[in-house]
């Protein structure tokens, strides 16, 4: 899977502020995160909507997170910046009809989205930041994370 790159610089932009720990202008972000700063703006609005950013305002004003980096999860971020894709998606999906064969396909691609979801919603901020600034195992995070999620499916199941 490769990310949008509407998605990536999101992903960058929140990691960014989370990393500060302070408000930072959109210049800075832009500069250090090599992010088309326009297109910052942009995402930051969707971020913003979604009650992960804040923005201030004023001369010395920019953008710093809403919350703390253990309590945004990259499901938060994808969905902030990919939600009205995804529910078209769903709409046309759920207006098709087909075989038994293609509803079990479908009822197996939600699984697997729902999967996906579960996993990216347990990868927060925080453990991402840690993977990126070498703090911790990064294969040690990500494959608790796989781990858990491995568990809950078979919980289900």
């Amino acid at each position: 899977m490769h990310l949008k790159a509407s998605t990536d610089y999101g992903m960058r932009a929140v990691l960014y502020l989370a990393a500060q720990g302070t408000t930072c202008s959109s210049k800075d972000i832009a500069e250090d995160m090599d992010i088309p700063r326009d297109y910052l703006i942009q995402l930051a609005q969707l971020l913003r909507n979604a009650g992960i950013i804040e923005a201030r305002p004023g001369k010395h004003g920019g953008y710093l997170l809403a919350k703390k980096p253990e309590k945004i999860s990259v499901l938060d971020i994808l969905s902030a910046l990919e939600e009205d894709k995804r529910s078209s998606k769903r709409s046309k999906r759920s207006s098709r009809k087909g075989s038994e064969m293609v509803k079990g396909v479908r009822r197996t691609y939600d699984l697997v989205e729902e999967s996906m979801n579960a996993f990216l919603d347990s990868l927060t901020v925080e453990a991402l930041l840690a993977c990126a600034l070498e703090k911790g195992d990064s294969n040690k995070i990500l494959s608790e994370r796989f781990k858990d999620e491995s568990r809950r499916l078979a919980a289900i199941g």
